[in-house]
């Protein structure tokens, strides 16, 4: 049976479901209700698509023209899902930002006092395992992708040796991806033990120079009994060296005890850093341990399927449907994997939401940072934050201490920032979508046609109790702004929390959704309508992506209420 045959026969299904769940319908017609259904001030509903029964969508195969019917055609463009909340506008003093997850930080791009843009690379976490994340996910794409191919020409004569060629690629893909891995991990090892090298030899030069300026320091002086040897938990030092370095109280002005005191600080730092050397190397070779076994796995599993497929070569005959359907479904969750690790790896880059100057930094390459916890403690009675610590005031951090250092435990923090902020409740389930630095589109009551892009900076981690219903706040910055915009405006935010490009897409209100499948009605040249069930891609407000049953340029009409 071919691709064709199924898809008329799930029609087939679709269209008895219509006789049987109609019903009260005059038309035999309802609309799809698609996109974001809100109100202003505090109310709000779930963006996205919201599908009415399936069966209530269906017009009849092969319909005439009769009244003038609404069409739009195939086209290839983006679609985009967003989920919304309404809150007010008010005006930004202070920023903390911060990564999404932990990891170790490979780049800071800013200093204290720097002049920043929106969008500007502030700094790069390690992006080693959001990388492999990311292959893998890419490989497993490209697996399922050649499963479904396989199954799909099945039925054909010549397609079994290509089904045993995709196998085979498959593996020699999965064995250098493998191979890759294997190397990358060899490399992190290898330059972690360069490392501790080198600062193993710093350390055993700066214990040489710091016992000369010690010596020399102590000729320097007189009287005194205090004993310093200035050499740090791991130093080797002989009896007689350690006499060398009696101090007495020390002379401020002498080159030789201000050489000494350098030579100190940097003696604790080698040993510090030698510690974290040896810290990474264990991490790393864990990690490379972990790897390979699963490399392994996964190129013992590529040779099974491709002993499989040359076994289903030679005697593979019939049609199997739903071996195709479990089959797309995997390739669907496949690419939904790859968006995901897409994620995590841009996550990696931490980047200015709106312009401003850096008033903080908790952090130092080589450091491994918690993910983004800090919080602005906001002054009473109003929603401007504290003074900070010079202010004699004092902020304080997200356990309601005073805080130690400027910015409490945030890892970076702006001030000055020119622009306007927005927090917005939105249901948990919208909030379980939203993430820090997601786009958001920001409409205005007050201003109507003005559109402002913005940044999602924040998502509260605890949930609040708005009308008997949890809602998570999320704060909104805003990248642009506008003489027309003010304090207190309110503010619609739609936070695009999915979306493709370059896609065969069509209006969603087109399209009678059942799970990862739906019916079209196709229009033909004679001016009647045919069923056509198609593949689903992402379901946006506004368009749906359409991954198999239509082709671009077709025109497909558009349910009425």
């Amino acid at each position: 049976m071919s691709v064709g045959q199924r898809m008329r026969e799930l029609t087939s299904g679709f269209t008895s479901s219509l006789s049987s769940g109609a019903g009260s319908s005059s038309s035999g017609v309802t609309p799809v209700v698609s996109g974001l259904v809100a109100t202003r001030r505090g109310r709000w509903l779930s963006a996205g698509a919201v599908a009415l029964p399936v069966a209530l969508v269906v017009v009849a195969c092969g319909t005439g023209v009769g009244a003038e019917q609404v069409t739009a055609r195939v086209t290839r463009g983006t679609v985009e899902r967003t989920v919304a909340a309404t809150g007010t506008l008010q005006a930004v003093s202070e920023q903390s930002l911060g990564f999404t997850k932990s990891g170790k930080l490979v780049d800071l791009l800013v200093t204290v006092g720097q002049q920043v843009t929106a969008g500007q690379v502030l700094a790069r976490q390690d992006d080693f395992d959001a990388q492999a994340d990311l292959a893998e996910a890419q490989s497993k794409v490209d697996r399922e992708q050649a499963r479904l191919d396989r199954i799909r020409d099945g039925n054909h004569a010549d397609a079994a040796a290509d089904n045993h060629d995709a196998a085979r690629d498959v593996l020699n893909a999965t064995r250098d991806e493998s191979s890759t891995v294997d190397e990358a991990n060899s490399d992190s090892v290898d330059q972690a033990r360069q490392r501790l090298s080198d600062d193993q030899d710093g350390l055993r030069q700066a214990q040489v120079a710091t016992r000369a300026d010690q010596a020399k320091c102590n000729r320097s002086v007189t009287g005194g009994s205090h004993r310093y040897d200035g050499y740090g938990d791991n130093a080797d030092v002989t009896s007689r060296d350690k006499g060398l370095l009696l101090e007495s109280p020390l002379d401020v002005h002498s080159p030789a005890c201000e050489r000494a005191e350098r030579g100190k600080a940097a003696v604790v730092g080698y040993q510090r850093a030698i510690k974290r050397d040896r810290q990474e190397i264990d991490w790393i070779q864990r990690r490379q341990d972990i790897d390979h076994a699963q490399q392994r796995v996964s190129v013992e599993q590529a040779r099974r399927e491709a002993t499989q497929a040359k076994g289903e070569a030679e005697g593979l005959e019939s049609d199997r449907p739903h071996d195709i359907d479990e089959a797309e479904a995997n390739v669907a969750n496949a690419r939904v994997d790859v968006r995901r690790a897409q994620r995590r790896l841009d996550d990696t880059v931490l980047r200015a939401p709106v312009a401003g100057t850096v008033a903080s930094v908790n952090g130092t390459v080589g450091e491994v940072l918690g993910s983004a916890a800090g919080t602005t403690p906001l002054a009473p009675g109003g929603r401007a934050a504290l003074p900070d610590l010079d202010s004699g005031v004092g902020s304080k951090d997200s356990t309601g201490s005073k805080a130690e250092r400027p910015g409490g435990v945030s890892f970076m923090t702006l001030k000055d920032v020119n622009s306007f902020q927005i927090v917005a409740p939105y249901a948990e389930s919208d909030a379980a979508l939203v993430a820090p630095n997601q786009r958001v589109n920001v409409n205005f009551d007050a201003v109507p046609g003005l559109t402002a892009e913005g940044t999602v900076s924040s998502v509260a981690p605890t949930g609040t109790q708005i009308q008997d219903v949890t809602n998570y706040y999320v704060s909104v910055v805003l990248n642009q702004t506008d003489p027309r915009l003010k304090g207190g405006l309110t503010a619609e935010t739609k936070v695009v929390v999915g979306a493709v490009n370059n896609v065969l897409v069509v209006p969603t209100a087109a399209v009678q959704r059942g799970g990862q499948s739906g019916v079209v009605q196709v229009l033909q040249p004679d001016g009647t309508t045919r069923q056509v069930q198609v593949l689903l891609g992402l379901v946006g407000d506004l368009n749906t992506e359409i991954v198999d049953g239509v082709r671009e340029g077709q025109q497909v009409v558009i349910a009425q209420g």
